[in-house]
């Protein structure tokens, strides 16, 4: 028996260390996990049900809840565990919109590379966003920073959608520089934000 304490945890981080669990101890057939919300569990049962793994829910207290998982002859086996992507049970959308061009107010050069930094490290994560949008300065790294470039179009063919605003590109002469993605309005972009949880780094 494995036990995974992940009380205080929001998804996806429950489901992120739940398969890295299955994926490290494939010769573990019994897990429990430990939360404190009822989308966890949810989440959780959809991950096992997907990878044909017996589940049960049970509440322990309030905002306390165990999610027992039972590996089976029918459950998928490690390899396939390492493929299963986690946003296929996590429903927790999210949306970045960048609309600059670096990260704060210091070091000009020091803060596009921390923009950098983070566009790279979104492509690291499990749950991946639906959108990242950019508007004002941040529609320079859909056309003409060919790092972020690089990382977007690796996004965009693992499913997430890159727009920029179309009025910024007219207004910095970047509309025939597009690189990545596709052009959109400012309608849509606070319609993407009303309709998801949105992250703003700049």
């Amino acid at each position: 028996m494995r036990e995974i304490d992940v009380i205080g945890k929001a998804c996806p981080i429950p489901v992120i260390e739940t398969k890295k669990a299955l994926r490290e101890n494939p010769d573990e057939t019994e897990f429990e996990i430990l939360v404190d919300n009822e989308v966890s569990t949810e989440n959780l049962t959809k991950m096992a049900n997907e990878l044909k793994i017996n589940s049960k829910v049970e509440k322990l207290a309030e905002r306390k809840y165990k999610v027992s998982l039972e590996k089976t002859e029918a459950s998928r086996d490690h390899r396939e565990i390492e493929d299963y992507s986690v946003n296929s049970a996590t429903s927790n959308n999210y949306v970045v919109i960048v609309n600059s061009d670096k990260i704060g107010d210091g070091d000009e050069d020091f803060s596009k590379q921390l923009l950098e930094g983070f566009i790279y490290s979104v492509t690291e994560q499990d749950h991946l966003p639906v959108e990242i949008i950019f508007y004002n300065r941040g529609v320079f790294l859909t056309t003409e920073n060919e790092k972020t470039i690089e990382d977007l179009k690796n996004l965009e063919n693992r499913g997430v959608r890159v727009y920029s605003c179309g009025l910024c590109l007219d207004h910095y002469g970047k509309k025939d520089k597009l690189a990545v993605g596709e052009i959109t309005n400012m309608y849509k972009i606070v319609e993407a934000m009303r309709s998801n949880n949105a992250i703003y780094p700049c």
